[in-house]
């Protein structure tokens, strides 16, 4: 099997497909969609032939999971193991294809490094391509935190030169592999459409705007107005940042800069509020949300996780953490106590948007934040016969560690 090893993949190496592959029906979370652009841009679309590639796993890791330290084979495992079991749909003339993605996947522990091989129904669509493709840079998804927001991206980076384009709201919601999802068009604007736009906006050369074609007062159509990113404002406005703050070599100032490429300005007694938490924690947080476009109140955000997660868990934010801020931040904008079957029905389905994975994986990942998402938002579980049962348990044990006091 012939194999290239992959020593580095830079930021600026191209992703090309077809445009049929482009629009294709999938639903992939954000780990998988990087992982095939990943192993895409590290293809010879010039080759006649798929071949195996050796990626460095602490490199995947690093760059597109945003870990650090000891790669995390674990993880990455069981992201490869469920991408191998997902297929997309093609359309070609009549008939409506299912295919995997990937043909095969080995580690080598040893070395450091993971065989992917595509599958070779993808070969015309990867290799070769005379006409009908699209490129982009990696970089343009890599610092993208939403799946719907990398499909966004592919669907009108093809479109790019015509400036817009139009979706039926029924064939733009297949494509995103959210035709099952926000059932009202105002609840897949506000969830899908609104944060793609202010990711692309903010983390890639292209941006648009949105316009809804009514029929009989319902939206049919979705036109989007696409806009090519100039990087003379970007650069500028980078500069201007460092300007304003002068960057010295300080915390403070440090801190400062990251608020300003927040939108937010951050004073003194705030930032020493911090400093208890650690210096290096702080500024490791702010790197990680430095990108974020779904975070409404960044200094609240930041206080909330220094306090939550501990000087020494800080910048290490785990997953958890991240799920938990934002359920409170979502569940606190309703004015009305809600009731809890309403609140652990909307997190499970806001967690397998957020994660993409399973309604059973959701759930499990919802116990495991229950208790606290509940304490914080002073919700109390409905009593049961068992809870009733349970209580009386704990009052009898609690009796008799009294009498036994007594009788001491």
């Amino acid at each position: 099997m012939n194999t290239i090893v992959v020593k580095e993949t830079r930021t600026s190496q191209l992703v090309t497909k077809s445009n049929m592959l482009i629009e294709a029906s999938y639903k992939l979370g954000v780990i998988e969609q990087k992982l095939i652009l990943f192993l895409a841009s590290n293809i010879n679309p010039a080759d006649a032939d798929f071949k195996t590639y050796a990626l460095s796993v602490k490199e995947f890791n690093s760059k597109l999971l945003g870990y650090k330290g000891t790669p995390k084979y674990t993880e990455l495992r069981q992201i490869t193991k469920e991408l191998m079991q997902k297929v997309f749909e093609i359309r070609i003339n009549k008939k409506v294809i299912q295919v995997a993605w990937l043909s095969y996947v080995a580690y080598n522990e040893t070395e450091g490094t993971i065989d992917i091989r595509f599958d070779p129904f993808l070969r015309p669509y990867l290799l070769e391509l005379k006409k009908e493709f699209t490129s982009y840079k990696l970089e343009n998804i890599v610092k993208l935190k939403s799946s719907y927001a990398i499909r966004i991206y592919e669907l009108l980076k093809q479109y790019e030169k015509l400036h817009e384009r139009t979706f039926l709201l029924s064939d733009l919601r297949k494509m995103l592999g959210a035709d099952d999802i926000y059932p009202a068009y105002g609840n897949f604007k506000q969830r899908v459409l609104v944060p793609a736009q202010k990711e692309l906006k903010k983390k890639t050369d292209i941006s648009f705007e949105i316009e809804e074609v009514k029929v009989r007062r319902r939206v049919d159509k979705v036109k989007f107005l696409i806009m090519s990113t100039n990087e003379r404002n970007t650069e500028s406005l980078e500069q201007e940042i460092v300007d304003q703050v002068k960057v010295p070599n300080s915390f403070l100032q440090n801190v400062k800069r990251f608020g300003l490429k927040l939108g937010v300005q951050i004073n003194d007694e705030v930032i020493h509020s911090w400093e208890r938490y650690g210096q290096d924690n702080v500024i490791n947080l702010l790197e990680r949300i430095e990108h974020r476009t779904d975070i409404d109140n960044p200094i609240g955000y930041i206080t909330k996780v220094l306090s939550t997660s501990g000087s020494s868990e800080a910048h290490a934010l785990s997953e958890n953490d991240e799920i938990l801020v934002g359920l409170i931040a979502d569940f606190r904008k309703s004015k009305e106590s809600l009731p809890e079957w309403f609140v652990q029905e909307k997190a499970i389905d806001e967690i397998q948007n957020r994660l993409g994975v399973d309604p059973d994986t959701a759930k499990h990942k919802f116990m495991e934040i229950k208790n606290e998402l509940y304490g914080i938002l002073n919700i109390t579980e409905p009593v049961t016969e068992n809870s009733v049962e349970e209580n009386i348990e704990e009052w009898k044990k609690d009796i008799e560690a009294r009498l036994n006091r007594l009788n001491q």
